[in-house]
């Protein structure tokens, strides 16, 4: 799962920066249009202007000569010969001398009145014709000339193609853009951007580019999106094959949790007086999907290590309930149902609680619960440990010390645990043959067991002739290959299916003590 999270994250990551990368490029470009765009409408005004300014030098000509029938074809002339202007006219002492416009017509109303600037825009409404101007005036010694450029020519200046740059011509406190009529300016205008006329007072005001803008993003760079898309796709997926290749043993143990490969293999106790089961041991068997059945030898010490014991042992008592609970009427009472929990996993906060759990699952059948101690890590350094297991211990479940002598501490767990039984290691069981003195360890531990009143339980018996000599010294719980091997759900159903109910037993006489154990385990379960 980790590996699949970092795989995705970093092809997210990747697309991100792509995209993002890609978005500055259309930024920049979009930033030198849009001033480039700001820059050609203001050359075209200027260029009106000129147009403006060459009618004024007729107009000051005819003003000085009178407004004649020359004159008056004088200036006709400049305003059709000039495409942008619409009017050309001189005023004499507040009074119009002389138009363009035939019978020396006005377009502007209250021109006497119209309050000189060198530049200025006239809304429709002071216009007889309703439509606005950028007039031009230019004093006079009796008057002035004022010169009027038409508002379609203007607005051919400020294009409609970029009306998302919101180009608008600004002269004094008013403006005009491509589409209404000439407003006042906003004063909050603060984020827009300027490119001012040097040779006259106006102004080209625009909005900039976004930085961000998803619809420019889309529209101008989805075919580099979707090649940085499937880039990113293909770094994830090597990214993850790689990840996959050399991942740690302890992710592997990690994502085989998670996947249920884990799963609890039962290897009988046996009554070696009777030959009846009195009892399983649960044991943890990895089914690697590529490499069969993982021993726990291999991955329960990285377990422990890596703290991951405790979700393990969670996973198996979760197991162990819902396969164990359908047969519990085919089990006799007392069963005993042995699972092996570890000191670091005794020490967590969760202990008590996934024991209780455990418990509940047997309810209503009078079955033993065997918690395994053991012993590859100190038991008694940690008094919480110890308190958490003789608490469970007076609430009912049966507290078993496994793998006895071969651990940290198994004398002082005798003395500081409520114990009820010790599991005797198979290393000293393997001792036990027909060479004299090989019992003597085992011996030992017999009798301080014993002295201690422990209950035993013998694990490792492969032979006839420690099966014997564990019966001569009235060891009676018996466990390992000459009894049967652990075995999966399906085959343990199998062994109680093939008895009648209360006769749960396993061959132990003499035709069977002299096949070999693997052979016998085979056939026995």
């Amino acid at each position: 799962m980790r590996n699949s999270i970092l795989s995705l994250c970093s092809a997210v990551i990747l697309f991100v920066i792509g995209a993002l990368i890609i978005n500055w490029q259309l930024w920049h470009l979009a930033t030198i249009n849009t001033s480039a765009t700001a820059e050609n409408a203001a050359k075209g005004i200027e260029a009106m202007l000129d147009e403006a300014s060459g009618a004024t030098t007729t107009a000051e000509h005819v003003a000085t000569e009178g407004c004649t029938s020359r004159g008056q074809l004088d200036l006709g002339t400049e305003a059709a010969l000039r495409p942008h202007l619409r009017a050309i006219m001189i005023m004499e002492n507040d009074q119009v001398m002389c138009t363009s416009l035939p019978g020396n017509g006005v377009l502007i109303k209250n021109l006497a009145t119209l309050p000189y600037s060198r530049l200025a825009l006239l809304s429709g409404a002071m216009l007889y014709n309703n439509l606005p101007v950028l007039v031009l005036q230019t004093p006079t010694p009796g008057g002035r000339v004022i010169v009027s450029i038409s508002d379609a020519h203007l607005r051919d200046a400020l294009p409609a193609a970029t009306n998302e740059l919101n180009l608008a011509l600004v002269v004094g406190d008013k403006m005009l853009q491509h589409a209404g009529d000439v407003s006042t300016l906003n004063t909050d205008a603060a984020t827009l951007a300027q490119r001012v006329s040097p040779h006259y007072p106006f102004t080209i005001e625009y909005q900039p580019a976004h930085f961000f803008n998803l619809t420019r993003l889309l529209q101008q760079g989805w075919g580099l999106l979707l090649m940085i898309l499937f880039l990113s796709c293909a770094v994830g997926i090597l990214m993850r094959r790689y990840l996959g290749k050399n991942t740690s043993f302890e992710d592997d143990l990690r994502k085989a949790i998670m996947k249920g490969e884990i799963v609890p293999f039962y290897q009988p106790v046996v009554n070696g007086l009777t030959g009846a089961i009195c009892g399983v041991e649960v044991l943890a068997r990895w089914k690697h999907p590529e490499s069969g059945l993982i021993p726990p030898n291999v991955f329960i010490p990285i377990a422990e290590k890596s703290g991951l014991i405790i979700p393990l042992t969670q996973n198996l008592m979760t197991q162990v309930v819902k396969q164990m609970k359908p047969l519990l009427p085919k089990l006799p009472d007392e069963f005993h149902i042995g699972i092996n929990v570890s000191a670091g996993h005794i020490n967590s906060a969760s202990f008590t609680g996934d024991c209780h759990i455990f418990q509940k699952g047997f309810e209503g059948k009078s079955v033993k619960l065997v918690l395994e101690v053991t012993e590859r890590e100190p038991l008694t350094e940690n008094p919480h440990l110890v308190e958490n297991l003789n608490k469970l211990h007076s609430e009912g479940f049966v507290i078993a010390l496994d793998d006895f002598g071969t651990g940290y501490s198994g004398l002082s767990c005798l003395n500081e645990l409520a114990i009820d039984y010790i599991k005797i290691d198979k290393s000293f069981v393997s001792r036990v043959s027909d060479q004299k003195d090989s019992t003597i360890l085992l011996d030992c531990v017999i009798e301080l067991a014993r002295k201690m009143s422990l209950n035993i339980v013998a694990e490792g018996v492969e032979t006839k002739e420690q099966f014997e000599y564990l019966n001569r010294n009235k060891i009676t719980l018996l466990q390992g290959y000459y009894f049967g091997r652990p075995v999966s759900y399906v085959e343990f159903i199998k062994v109680l299916l093939s008895r009648p109910r209360g006769d749960i037993r396993i061959n132990t006489g003499e035709s069977v003590a002299a096949e070999q154990p693997d052979v016998l385990a085979e056939r026995n379960v």
